[in-house]
């Protein structure tokens, strides 16, 4: 029988346990979730208008959540914040949290995204 000594079986059990610190939202495939199962029924009004629900980044991907599980999506966490990260970038432009905006350069994924990827950016 192998052994293993405690300290590797304790590395490998964090390793699996911990998201991987590389990991960021994709705005791209957020755009796509979004435009499939969203778009239908969201003009750009309701992200654009005067009074709106969301309040900042966190409150974005909780109303992202919420309707995830009112349509009966059920996007995963990746999923949800793929789309939260999508629209941040496109009509929000909150503060964005390290772990779902992975930063390199001074750039965010979201904001390179907006600028790249989407030409009715406000």
């Amino acid at each position: 029988m192998i052994r293993f000594r405690p300290f590797l079986v304790a590395s490998l059990a964090l390793a699996c346990a911990l998201p991987s610190a590389a990991s960021a939202a994709d705005p791209e495939r957020g755009r796509s979730l979004y435009e499939t199962r969203c778009d239908s029924c969201h003009a750009q009004s309701v992200h654009g208008r005067a009074k709106r629900e969301a309040s900042g980044f966190e409150s974005l991907r909780g109303w992202v959540r919420r309707w995830s599980g009112n349509l009966g999506l059920k996007w995963t966490d990746e999923e949800v914040d793929d789309v939260t990260v999508y629209l941040n970038g496109r009509f929000y432009r909150f503060a964005c949290p390290p772990s779902a905006c992975k930063t390199t350069g001074g750039t965010d994924s979201a904001s390179r995204f907006a600028r790249a990827g989407s030409t009715d950016a406000p």
